[in-house]
């Protein structure tokens, strides 16, 4: 059972204690858990705030890089950012401002916000350059990532400032230690159960309880999951440099660097990276009036280390130099010492490594471990080299993996016959090691863009779904009345003409009824516009209910409904019609004191052989709507 679950953490919840969002973000994220909210009622909300208004309106222009038309409204806010992502801005801008001072003496939050707003920047930056699909989203968690720590200087400020003094100098995880015998749990379970309280996604929950040390994650290495570790990881170690002190970044520097190549950030991109950050803090620091921060150029800070530079000490032996891209490999080869030699130079090198003594139980390991990359010997007992390209290659699934291919010679046809079956590369024995991470790096080069065009696919499989639901949104607005949710006089005439053709074709029977309210201007005029909405709404309400299922009720327009009836003659239509004035007439208007009743007159019209269109049928339906007005309303009139 996760924290979030326990009985403790709502008693923590009631307290009201916990850094939780108030005010108007905790009125958002009600609003924003319905279906279906339509933006101008999330626009609507912020904006009764006018500062934090103004704050999400230049912290969207911020993310957004100003790249396109500037943000202006909340509203603009809202089209660009989406309502999930604007929902997590606003949080993290509340907490920042709700949070800024407390009672624990020994916290520094001032520091603390320092140190998570530059780690939000730099995770947003790393996800933006790693081409990952919620730079935004993940700007979110960075700013929150460590909301545990704050919440236990909130709630227990003596005893959480006890712990900071005792555990001056002492590694992190030795007061995680003294958190869980203290309190029960940590500040990273804490951290996961706040999230997960309001609702964060489930992966950005695990990530916050990780990404400290996440070497001891589950996680499959290259997967979504561990590059968001490793992502919030680095992009925490990045503000540990930005805020640290010059004597105190050597080491830093050097393990920002060792950590970045996991994620494939390389020195010149580490440098974009963090002078992109620097340029931001600057406007986000003046945007939250953070206390000032200088940070030295990037290029300048990687210089900063102190001497054992950790990323060669880790990838370099012999005399190569492999990528800092990290592969999942698997050997297959049934030489033992090729295979621990092998083995043993790619984990060196960081990659993770899996071994098959042929391809038959090659195959039964790439379902369970999905290799990027494989390296097989040609000859091998049981199924060869090309034998298990030429299996792989026949299934969809692993047509791109990348194979190598291992022989002992460099016969040309031998090497045609290994391409034509699909093979990428091949190695010549003995193999010599200089060759062999020249062409692991060429390797590492496909994956890697393979990897890119599935992660663009995925942003435009997204962005078409998003482009799918907003318009399919907009046609259902186009077609839809706002007041009462019927559908509207545009939708009410494609209707009719979809019906007045079948009844052309097929010789078919169509009716149609013309509504109106009795005495609507008498209610707005006496009880105002609020309660003639409401009048509205019930007469809708009331006429959707009682009509056939075949019948189509729509708003046609100020206190107007008009039901459309096929395959339904006079008789049956006059029936209709007075059973729905009788229910208008027999219900009481909800949620007005003192308490209304309203009635409807009906003007009932039927197509007939003689009638040549559309709106000559519309015609008669209004006179006989006028002849049940000047006969004293509340009645329904059919006239032939």
């Amino acid at each position: 059972m996760s924290l979030a679950e326990e009985p403790r953490f709502t008693q923590l919840k009631i307290s009201g204690r916990l850094p939780t969002p108030k005010g108007v973000a905790l009125e958002l994220i009600r609003l924003t858990q319905q279906e279906d909210v339509p933006n101008h009622e999330i626009a609507r909300l912020v904006s009764t705030d006018a500062a934090l208004s103004l704050r999400v309106i230049k912290a969207a222009n911020v993310l957004l890089g100003y790249i396109s038309r500037p943000v202006v409204t909340v509203a603009d806010a809202v089209t660009v950012l989406g309502a999930r992502v604007l929902r997590q801005l606003v949080l993290g801008i509340t907490l920042m401002l709700d949070y800024r001072h407390g009672p624990c003496k020994q916290f520094d939050y001032g520091q603390f916000w320092v140190h998570s707003l530059l780690t939000a920047i730099a995770a947003r930056h790393l996800a933006k350059q790693l081409r990952m699909s919620t730079p935004d989203e993940i700007f979110t968690v960075g700013l929150l990532a460590n909301i545990g720590r704050l919440a236990l200087a909130t709630v227990y400020a003596e005893d959480y400032g006890a712990l900071i003094e005792q555990g001056a100098g002492n590694i992190w995880s030795e007061l995680k230690r003294r958190e869980a015998e203290k309190f029960g749990f940590d500040e990273r379970e804490l951290s996961e159960a706040i999230l997960c309280d309001i609702n964060l996604p489930e992966i950005f929950q695990g990530m916050v309880r990780e990404y400290m040390q996440p070497e001891a994650s589950k996680a499959i290495q290259g997967s979504r999951e561990w590059q968001l570790l490793y992502l919030l990881h680095t992009a925490s170690l990045l503000a540990d440099v930005c805020v640290a002190r010059q004597a105190e970044r050597g080491k830093l520097v050097s393990k920002l660097r060792y950590e970045a190549v996991r994620v494939a950030i390389e020195a010149d991109g580490l440098t974009e990276i963090g002078d992109a950050c620097r340029r931001d803090w600057m406007e986000w620091s003046a945007l939250m009036g953070m206390e000032s921060l200088e940070i030295p150029p990037f290029a300048e800070l990687l210089q900063e280390g102190d001497g054992v530079d950790e990323v060669n000490s880790a990838a370099q032996y012999d005399d190569s130099v492999p990528s800092a891209y990290l592969l999942r490999v698997l050997v297959v080869e049934d030489d033992r010492v090729m295979s621990a030699l092998l083995a043993s130079k790619l984990e060196r090198a960081g990659h993770t490594v899996f071994t098959a003594c042929d391809g038959v139980e090659a195959l039964a390991m790439i379902a369970r471990h999905q290799p990027q990359l494989i390296i097989a010997d040609w000859l091998m007992p049981n199924m060869g080299g090309i034998g298990l390209c030429r299996k792989l290659r026949e299934t969809a699934e692993h047509q791109d993996v990348y194979f190598i291919v291992m022989t002992a010679q460099e016969d040309s046809d031998k090497l045609v016959e290994a391409f034509e079956a699909g093979v990428d590369d091949y190695l010549v024995k003995p193999i010599n090691t200089r060759i062999f991470f020249a062409r692991l790096r060429a390797g590492m080069r496909v994956v890697k863009l393979q990897q890119e065009l599935a992660a663009d696919c995925e942003h435009l499989l997204r962005i078409s779904n998003d482009l799918r639901l907003a318009n399919e949104r907009l046609q259902h607005l186009a077609l839809t009345d706002e007041l009462t949710s019927l559908p509207n006089r545009r939708a009410a005439m494609e209707r009719l003409e979809q019906e007045w053709a079948l009844t052309q074709r097929g010789n078919r029977e169509l009716a149609c009824l013309t509504v109106d309210v009795d005495h609507f201007k008498a209610i707005n005029d006496k009880l105002g516009h609020p309660v003639g909405d409401i009048a509205l709404r019930h007469v809708a309400h009331v006429l959707r209910l009682s009509a056939r299922a075949q019948d189509v009720v729509c708003r046609f327009g100020g206190e107007e409904f008009l039901v459309i009836c096929p395959d339904t003659d006079a008789g049956s239509a006059y029936q209709c019609a007075e059973r729905l004035r009788l229910q208008v007439a027999g219900a009481a208007v909800a949620d007005v004191s003192p308490a209304i009743r309203v009635t409807v007159s009906i003007g009932v019209a039927v197509k007939t052989a003689g009638m040549r269109s559309l709106e000559e049928l519309l015609s008669r339906a209004d006179r006989h709507l006028y002849a049940a007005k000047q006969a004293g309303r509340n009645r329904t009139i059919c006239l032939q």
